[in-house]
């Protein structure tokens, strides 16, 4: 072990710097691993852009931004290597792992990969010409744009559901757009909807078209469960329909599901020996920060068992 410990650059990889990657980080290197975290675009991931960190009283009313600084910060402390690139290919080795990325290969005994996942597109005509022009997905970043105007949500999930009741704040109108006659989100969002007079809840439908001019967006066309065409009048649209997991670079022998997720054990380690899976990329989450936090904890003693 003490050979292998010299000929390797780490102890553990982190692939990803959300809230699951850097708390995971942090944890094995308050063990005395050597840890490094690659991130090609910016620490935090999706939640980086939301105010209200609702249902994780971890962030003690710091916003997404904050929190995420706040970790990132104390990891540095404490010795994380914080490594500005893309990655990929994670390469199993006889006793360790490979990572390429753009700036070098690197190895490691253990690797996490904590990637998450990105928002979809709706695919629909209209979509990419008025990005940036109506077209948005973030509604803490956006929302004062569309004061006292009309905009559409798409999606009934949790995050849609969330954002629709920021949007209300600001808006005199929100259209929330879903498929199926129920919300999927969670009981206190879906409480907090009740006392919305503002937000019109648009079931069983699912929007098929943004629709503009050279002003920017006006509207969107919607379809419902019966074949009936409809349009909605709106100035923005914030489109919450679901994720597609950033899971390209993981090891062909890591197995995914049908939506292509990476599958792990009950301990979060994949078909992999050595790679485990924790956080919003791995087959199986609900989608809370609590229990991305939690399986990044649970994930850095058992790699330092290993040890």
């Amino acid at each position: 072990l003490e050979g292998w410990e010299m000929s390797a650059e780490f102890d553990l990889i982190v692939i990803g710097e959300g809230f699951a990657g850097l708390t995971c980080a942090s944890e094995a290197a308050k063990s005395g691993l050597r840890v490094a975290t690659f991130e090609s675009e910016f620490f935090g991931g999706l939640v980086v852009n939301v105010n209200d960190l609702d249902h994780f009283e971890e962030a003690d009313g710091l916003s997404g931004m904050d929190h995420a600084g706040l970790l990132a910060a104390q990891n540095k402390k404490i010795g994380v290597k914080s490594i500005r690139t893309e990655v990929r290919k994670v390469h199993a080795l006889d006793d360790g792992f490979e990572v390429t990325t753009d700036s070098g290969v690197h190895t490691s005994r253990y690797v996490v990969i904590a990637t998450g996942a990105k928002l979809k597109k709706l695919g629909v005509p209209g979509e990419e010409e008025f990005q940036g022009r109506g077209v948005s997905h973030c509604a803490d970043c956006d929302a004062p744009m569309f004061t006292d105007g009309h905009v559409v949500v798409a999606g009934g999930n949790d995050w849609a559901v969330k954002d629709a009741l920021l949007l209300a704040t600001e808006c005199a109108t929100v259209h929330l757009v879903y498929p199926g006659d129920k919300l999927t989100a969670c009981d206190d969002y879906q409480n907090r909807l009740k006392n919305q007079t503002n937000i019109q809840l648009c079931s069983n439908s699912s929007v098929i078209e943004v629709l503009g001019d050279e002003t920017g967006m006006t509207g969107v066309k919607i379809l419902n469960e019966s074949g009936v065409h409809s349009e909605i009048k709106a100035a923005g649209i914030f489109a919450i329909i679901g994720l597609e997991p950033n899971a390209s670079i993981a090891p062909a022998e890591v197995k995914r599901d049908a939506q292509g997720y990476l599958e792990v054990n009950t301990d979060l380690e994949s078909a992999a020996s050595g790679l485990w899976v924790i956080g919003q990329i791995r087959s199986g989450f609900n989608g809370w920060l609590n229990d991305a936090v939690l399986d990044a904890r649970n994930v850095a003693v058992q790699i330092k068992k290993r040890i």
